[in-house]
C-alpha cells in the first residue's frame, strides 16, 4: 500500500493532487482544517499554529509508519505593499506556508526513507511582483529549503521536489490575505488544477528537481533577473504604483 500525506487538501491545487494520487493508487491522508470528504483518512491540524501542527505530525507518525509521498501544498497568499501589510498577517503568512512545511518535513524524515517530499512554491520565488512582496519572499525561502535539503537528505534517499505553479484557477486570490486586489480577473489562466495535478504527480514519480509550470515562467525569471528596471517599470505601471 503507498501511502500520500497531502496539506491543504480541502480546496484548490492540494484537493486536486489528492485526487490525483488517489486515482494512481494511493492511500492519501488529508491534513488540513477541514475534512475534504473524499480522502481516505483525515487528520485536523491548524497550520497557523505550531501546536496544532505538532499534534498532526505525532498522530501522521502514529498510524503511519511508512509515508512514500508527502505534498506540503497548505499556503495562503497576499496582496498588500510591505507598509500595508500588518505584521501579524505577515507572522501568519510565514507560518504557514514555511515554518509549517520546515516542520513536518523534519517532523517525518524517519517515516520519510526512500519516499518523496513535494514542496509547493510559487513562480513568485522567480520572478519580483509588487503587492505581493510577502509572498514572493516566504515562497523564495520554501524553495531554497527544497534545494538545500536535497543535498543533506541523498544518503537518505529521500527525493526533494519544488514546485512552481504560476497562476491556477482555484480561487487563490479570493482567499488571499491584503487590502488589494490583483489587476487581473482570477479566472483568467493558463492552466485548471486537474491539470497541474497530473504534472505534479508526473514530476515526483520521475524525481525531477523542479516543475514550473506554465514552463514559460521560468523565462519570466531569466527576463526578470537580467532586466530588472523593466520588470519594476512593468511592475509600477500594473499595480498603479
Amino acid at each position: 500500500m503507498k501511502i500520500a500525506v497531502v496539506t491543504g487538501a480541502s480546496s484548490g491545487l492540494g484537493k486536486a493532487i489528492a485526487a490525483e494520487l488517489q486515482r494512481k493508487g494511493y492511500t492519501v491522508a488529508a491534513v488540513c482544517r477541514r475534512d475534504p470528504g473524499f480522502c481516505d483518512d483525515f487528520i485536523a491540524a491548524d497550520f497557523s499554529d505550531p501546536a496544532s501542527r505538532d499534534a498532526g505530525v505525532a498522530e501522521l507518525k502514529k498510524r503511519y509508519p511508512h509515508i512514500d509521498i508527502l505534498v506540503n501544498n497548505a499556503g495562503i497568499g497576499s496582496y498588500a505593499t510591505w507598509e500595508e501589510l500588518s505584521e501579524e498577517e505577515l507572522r501568519r503568512e510565514f507560518e504557514i506556508d514555511f515554518f509549517a512545511p520546515v516542520a513536518i518535513t523534519r517532523g517525518l524524515l524517519d517515516e520519510l526513507a526512500g519516499g518523496c517530499v513535494v514542496n509547493i512554491s510559487s513562480a513568485a520565488a522567480l520572478v519580483p511582483v509588487a503587492c505581493m512582496g510577502a509572498y514572493c519572499a516566504v515562497k523564495s525561502a520554501l524553495r531554497a529549503f527544497s534545494q538545500t535539503l536535497k543535498m543533506e537528505l541523498v544518503g537518505r534517499n529521500i527525493h526533494i521536489l519544488n514546485v512552481c505553479p504560476g497562476r491556477i484557477d482555484t480561487g487563490f486570490s479570493s482567499r488571499a490575505v491584503g487590502g488589494r486586489k490583483p489587476p487581473e480577473t482570477p479566472g483568467r489562466t493558463a492552466s485548471n488544477a486537474e491539470t497541474f495535478a497530473r504534472k505534479v504527480c508526473n514530476a515526483a514519480e520521475r524525481r525531477r528537481r523542479e516543475l514550473v509550470y506554465p514552463y514559460w515562467y521560468r523565462f519570466a525569471g531569466i527576463f526578470a533577473r537580467m532586466f530588472p528596471a523593466v520588470t519594476e517599470r512593468a511592475n509600477r505601471k500594473i499595480w498603479k504604483l
